[in-house]
C-alpha cells in the first residue's frame, strides 16, 4: 500500500473497487484538501472533487478518460 504505483483491487467485475495510491494530475494532499463529504446511510465517506477528478482524466490522456470528459457535467454546486 505504500509504493505509489499499487493499485489493490477489491471483489469482482462488475462490483469490485480498485484502489489506487497516487493518480496523474493531481496530489494527494491537494485532493483531500478539496474533497467532498457525503453521508452515505449513516457513513461519511471522502470523493474526489469535481475539479479534481477533470484534471486527472485529463493528465491521463487515455481516450476512454477524455470520451468521459464530454460527457461530465459539473455536480450542483461545483460548476
Amino acid at each position: 500500500l505504500t509504493k505509489e504505483n499499487n493499485v489493490v483491487q477489491l471483489g469482482h467485475p462488475p462490483l469490485r473497487i480498485d484502489l489506487l495510491m497516487a493518480i496523474d494530475g493531481v496530489s494527494f494532499d491537494a485532493c483531500y484538501a478539496n474533497r467532498k463529504e457525503v453521508d452515505y446511510g449513516g457513513l461519511r465517506m471522502n470523493f474526489i472533487s469535481y475539479h479534481d477528478l477533470v484534471k486527472n482524466k485529463r493528465a491521463t490522456g487515455r481516450h476512454r478518460d477524455l470520451d468521459d470528459l464530454e460527457n461530465m457535467t459539473p455536480p450542483e454546486g461545483e460548476g
